[in-house]
């Protein structure tokens, strides 16, 4: 496999100190070129945080994940501080003149406080092993959110120098070596490659480490160069995970730490190492990376959601625009810069990232301008992402995607074969996506939990059989082209002998505007479709209505019968209604339906 990074970076032996001194309180170029209206805004918010007593985390809290399986009591102490300093960081350097810096270093002494920046659920050295209920802090254990810890304390330190306490601004310094660069380069955690299938943990947490190393400058040359050399070996690892096409196995939330954060280590990396990185970012693998958030976006804030993946995934910031025109992608630095000027310049998700919060910053005005352009987007028909094997066809409103790949990619569910559509906004045949995390998410009953099983998506099941996880259990390309697709989904399901062949194909009639999907099913097991709607379903004889869409049977239909999906998890509820319904459609065999749209 090529190495896409390693080759820009051939015969480095030097890199620079990351110099964040555009972001500094005395460099007044970006904070004075800030609108009046949004300094206000910032400013009004960071005058209404403190830090008290209930920042602190006890030991016990730290426990009690590994006890009940929660994992929002801690998290929700542990963010916010991180929120409240980053947004206080932010309101010092855009109005000087006001007095936050007591704030400021109680939220930072209570960060330095904490015995570990690891939170519970990945307190363990081995990857998908039993958590340790006790942080060892004699051997810091390196996650997503101590690497984002340490990024947001270096660029705190960066932001505020000259008005820190200097004995706080050291202990700050002597922490990020002991806690993230020392255990960067004599330790070694999965997400750096080596070993084992990678995630979104490999540019997210590299990301990080590099600001929070490369921006020490008690480090001296001989201990950077290891650091870039560890995020060069893991970026390359990461990047080589991906097909030519730039597909996302881990679907439209995870992109955002996944690729975008990807963009955000390589930047650093260009910047410490003085390299072009543009034949980089030129690589179809790259362009095809960036351009993956566009490709399965439907339309708002709205994106297909396979695996843990909401279908509001969150919408376009700053960082999407910087990635699409570093990659060229006119379409999508577009749409970024019309969401930042709907939804805002912060990203909800991660509002705690001080190294998002300056980028949005310093690149506002910019995307703003953008936003004013008039451009008419045009998507494709038709998109295929060949290691995954989603296909994705689009006819004016309608959007309609089919999945085959594998019940073993990351945050998986078992749903190969699934489909979703909408039409226009509207969600007509939906993937619930992913609860709340608890610490059955990731353990070995991941698949105890309905929105993981193949029941709860749009697919047929032959009670007591459901699909199977695991990379064995996969689906077969038979066809596949800009009007259907045609796979053979007997092998996602485990062996059984009364079921032994099952091929589902679906064709998209863009002039008539209907879908017909053919399950060709060989069991003397009984069959029964699935199908999943925010839409209350009414069912009819060979025939099941809602108030959007309808779907005839031809052939196959036995009976109809609708449950109703309570959605009372909080995650859930940011995407959904208080219900959802599963039709369940009890087939005789072989069937035949066909959707057809209602204006």
């Amino acid at each position: 496999m090529e190495r896409l990074l390693e080759n820009v970076l051939t015969g480095l032996d030097r890199t620079s100190v990351l110099d964040f001194a555009q972001y500094s309180i005395s460099s007044r170029g970006l904070w004075d070129s800030l609108p009046a209206p949004l300094v206000d805004d910032i400013v009004k918010k960071a005058r209404d945080i403190s830090f008290t007593k209930d920042d602190y985390i006890p030991l016990s809290l730290f426990r009690d994940f590994k006890k009940t399986g929660n994992r929002m009591r801690y998290e929700d102490v542990y963010f916010a501080k991180r929120r409240k300093l980053s947004c206080l960081v932010i309101a010092q350097c855009a109005r000087p003149d006001e007095d936050f810096m007591p704030v400021i270093e109680e939220g930072i002494w209570a960060i330095l406080s904490e015995p570990a920046w690891v939170i519970p659920p990945h307190n363990s050295y081995v990857r998908d092993t039993e958590q340790l209920d006790t942080p060892l802090t004699g051997r810091p254990i390196l996650d997503l959110f101590a690497c984002e810890t340490g990024e947001i304390m270096a660029l705190t330190a960066c932001c505020l120098s000259g008005r820190l306490n200097p004995v706080l601004e050291e202990d700050i310094w002597h922490a990020l070596e002991e806690r993230i660069a020392r255990p960067y380069i004599t330790d070694h955690f999965w997400w750096m490659g080596a070993s084992g299938p990678l995630n979104n943990w490999s540019p997210w947490c590299t990301q990080n480490v590099l600001i929070a190393t490369l921006s020490n400058r008690k480090l001296d040359e001989k201990t950077r160069m290891k650091i870039v050399k560890q995020a060069t070996t893991t970026l390359d690892s990461f990047m080589e995970s991906y097909s030519e096409d730039g597909g996302c196995d881990e679907g439209a939330s995870y992109y955002h730490a996944a690729a975008l954060a990807l963009f955000g280590a390589l930047t650093l990396l260009e910047k410490a190492s003085g390299r072009d990185f543009s034949p980089l970012f030129g690589s179809a693998k790259v362009r095809g990376m960036a351009g993956y958030i566009e490709d399965v976006f439907i339309a708002e804030d709205l994106y297909l959601n396979y695996a843990d993946c909401s279908p509001k995934a969150g919408t376009l910031t700053v960082r999407e625009y910087l990635f699409a025109k570093a990659t060229g992608n006119e379409a999508m630095a577009h749409h970024a810069a019309l969401d930042v000027m709907k939804y805002g310049w912060q990203e909800d998700d991660n509002s705690y990232n001080l190294f998002y919060k300056l980028l949005a910053l310093a690149n506002y005005r910019e995307v703003m301008e953008e936003a004013g352009r008039n451009i008419q987007p045009q998507r494709a028909g038709f998109k295929y992402f060949s290691k995954t094997e989603l296909a994705i066809y689009r006819e004016k409103d309608i959007t309609f995607s089919i999945k085959g790949g594998n019940n073993a990619e990351s945050h998986n569910h078992n749903d190969v074969g699934s489909i979703i559509l909408y039409k226009g906004t509207r969600p007509l045949l939906v993937d619930i996506g992913v609860e709340t995390y608890t610490k059955t998410t990731f353990s070995k009953d991941r698949y105890t939990l309905r929105p993981m099983q193949s029941s709860y998506h749009n697919l047929v099941n032959f009670p007591p059989v459901q699909q199977k996880d695991g990379s064995q259990y996969k689906a077969r390309v038979l066809s596949l082209d800009e009007n259907g697709a045609s796979f053979d989904l007997r092998g996602a399901y485990p062996a059984h002998e009364r079921l032994t062949g099952y091929v589902r194909t679906a064709v998209f009639d863009r002039e008539a505007k209907t879908i017909t999907v053919t399950e060709d099913i060989e069991s003397t097991l009984t069959p029964v479709l699935s199908l999943i709607s925010q839409e209350e379903p009414v069912p009819g004889d060979g025939t099941v209505n809602w108030k959007s869409f309808g779907i005839d049977f031809s052939c196959g239909f036995a009976r109809a019968e609708v449950e109703v999906i309570e959605i009372t998890d909080a995650r859930l509820r940011k995407a959904w209604p208080d219900k959802l319904y599963r039709t369940l459609v009890t087939l005789t065999g072989s069937a035949c339906w066909t959707i057809r749209f209602k204006d």
